[in-house]
C-alpha cells in the first residue's frame, strides 16, 4: 500500500513514532484533514491548537492569557483550568501526515498499516 514505509518511518522523531504507533495512519489523516479544518476556524481569539492531550481531547492555548481550551463533543471549545502537560503536538501529527503522503490515500485504506508494520519490526 504505502511504498518505502520503513524509510518513511525512520525519518520520524521519537514523538512522531509514538503518534504513528498509538494513533495509526488513519487517525493521523482524520485529525489533519478532517478535524483541524473543522475546529480551527472556531478557535477562541488568539488561541492555537497545541495537539491532542493525554485524555484524547484536542487542546488549545491562548499564549497571551495562558488560558487553555478543550474541544468538547465535536461542537465547541470549552475553557479548562487543568490543561494537560502531556500533549501529542499538532506539528508532529502534521509531520507524520507529510512523511507518509497521507493526502493521497482514502481513510479506509489506512486502517491497519501501522499495526501490520509494527508487528513485523524486530524487538
Amino acid at each position: 500500500m504505502i511504498s518505502d514505509i520503513q524509510d518513511k518511518y525512520d525519518q520520524l522523531s521519537p514523538e512522531q513514532k509514538e503518534i504513528f504507533a498509538g494513533y495509526g495512519l488513519r487517525q493521523v489523516k482524520h485529525f489533519v484533514e478532517i478535524s483541524l479544518p473543522n475546529i480551527e476556524p472556531s478557535l477562541p481569539e488568539n488561541a492555537y491548537v497545541q495537539g491532542v492531550n493525554a485524555n484524547g481531547k484536542v487542546q488549545a492555548l491562548n499564549p497571551d492569557t495562558r488560558q487553555a481550551y478543550l474541544w468538547i463533543s465535536d461542537l465547541q471549545w470549552q475553557e479548562t483550568q487543568t490543561p494537560s502537560a502531556s500533549i501529542d503536538l499538532k506539528q508532529d501529527f502534521i509531520q507524520v501526515w507529510k512523511a507518509f503522503g497521507l493526502s493521497q490515500y482514502e481513510l479506509i485504506d489506512l486502517s491497519h498499516i501501522h499495526r501490520d508494520f509494527l508487528e513485523n519490526q524486530p524487538v
